[in-house]
């Protein structure tokens, strides 16, 4: 039996990919799969990453992505005249879960809060008889 000098740890030396240095030469209309796939065998070239910088819509992604821009808020429904404040201590998950839902719905997450706690307590007090 022959033993091999390779261990697990050293690294092992691959091929280079391709570079895909401009937007045409990547193929238009891919499923997830074809893309995946693509993208497995090349890689990013110097010219794509250069063509990148220039282009707005990445630059917005971007900007986005860091934080630096701000994100378009939904614009807030009139509010009642008599409201009061109060503190709620939520779960973390809780909190993501509501914010995403009010996000997809395109409004404040305390709207939406309040939106829920309306109807919720309208379903007990129909439960209950009150009303």
């Amino acid at each position: 039996m022959t033993q091999t000098t390779e261990t697990p740890l050293e690294p092992v030396l691959h091929e280079q990919l391709p570079a895909v240095n401009s937007r045409h030469e990547i193929p238009a209309e891919m499923t997830s799969e074809e893309a995946a796939e693509f993208w497995d065998t090349h890689s990013i070239g110097p010219g794509l990453i250069a063509a990148a910088k220039d282009d707005p819509e990445v630059q917005e992604l971007m900007a986005l992505l860091r934080g630096s821009k701000e994100r378009q808020r939904p614009r807030q429904p009139r509010q009642p005249k008599a409201t009061f404040v109060t503190t709620l201590r939520l779960d973390a998950d809780v909190e993501a879960r509501l914010r995403h839902v009010a996000a997809l719905k395109q409004v404040p997450y305390q709207t939406l809060l309040k939106q829920f706690v309306s109807e919720r307590l309208y379903e007990e007090e129909k439960r209950l008889g009150v009303l």
